[in-house]
């Protein structure tokens, strides 16, 4: 059984997270719990495509 820590993972580029998942069976999320690796991965690849911080401010101009 291998286990790797959330916060290992959050160090690494996507494509390197994701190899070091495919090789683990379990992910030692904050909240000191075990999530199957297979799951994780899945919640990786879908919320890594999107900005959480937006690079520009919106700024509304009036005419």
């Amino acid at each position: 059984m291998k286990v790797v820590s959330v916060y290992e993972l959050r160090k690494l580029p996507l494509r390197e997270a994701l190899r070091k998942l495919s090789e683990a069976d379990w992910v030692l999320d904050e909240g000191a719990m075990f999530v199957p690796s297979e799951e994780f991965s899945r919640i990786l690849q879908n919320s890594g495509s999107v900005h959480k911080k937006v690079a520009h401010q919106h700024r509304v101009v009036r005419a």
